[in-house]
């Protein structure tokens, strides 16, 4: 099989982040006097950048939307690699795929995305990261996959979009490149079924055969 072209997303598909943005999140909403979210209600809020993640988390309260996020943004910045570590088997895997055009595409920022794979020595793999402030559109739009298929000149038919969420999935069929949905991350399958993503892996090395 193989393709030439592999880009992944970042949270829930490279790093569980899930810990660290649970903990920045509730600095935020503790200091705005709300209430403490779990983590699994910061896994079902994540993926579709810093804006609407601060929205789903003060859910209506009465508060500045623009200075949550600002604590937000700050919180996570330091907590960012306190607990956040690569999922069981990606650094094989990308060791393994290191001849192939790598990329990070992610809704996160760009600044905060470089700093957690500069931190975890990611960075190295990957000939291209971007990240959701790098264009106006966002997965999943495909703005970001075909900036990337520019930049790598790799036709679209040898590039592939492995990712846990909705917005993976959509941003590859509306680019019209291959999807692998990874089941490890923060999306439940039944979650993603309908959207009949090319292929679904339990696990990191399950992308081996496919990317390889």
């Amino acid at each position: 099989m193989g393709y030439n072209l592999c880009i992944f997303d970042l949270d829930g598909t490279l790093v569980d982040t899930s810990t660290d943005i649970n903990n920045a999140a509730n600095d935020m909403l503790s200091h705005f006097g709300l209430q403490k979210i779990d983590k699994e209600q910061t896994t079902r809020y994540v993926g579709d950048g810093i804006r609407k993640f601060v929205e789903r988390c003060i859910d209506g309260q009465s508060v500045d939307v623009e200075k949550a996020i600002s604590f937000f943004k700050d919180a996570y910045f330091i907590r960012k690699v306190e607990n956040t570590r690569p999922y069981h088997g990606i650094i094989d895997v990308l060791e393994e795929i290191s001849d192939k055009y790598l990329s990070v595409l992610t809704n996160k920022s760009y600044e905060i995305s470089k700093a957690i794979t500069d931190a975890l020595g990611l960075s190295r793999y990957f000939d291209i990261i971007v990240g959701g402030d790098t264009f106006e559109k966002k997965k999943p739009f495909p703005d970001g996959i075909q900036h990337i298929l520019r930049k790598s000149g790799i036709p679209k038919q040898e590039a592939v979009m492995i990712g846990d969420g909705l917005t993976d999935i959509l941003s590859a069929k509306k680019a019209g490149i291959t999807s692998v949905y990874v089941s490890y991350g923060f999306t439940k399958t039944e979650q993603i079924a309908h959207l009949g993503p090319d292929y679904i892996v339990n696990s990191p090395h399950e992308l081996l055969p496919i990317c390889g």
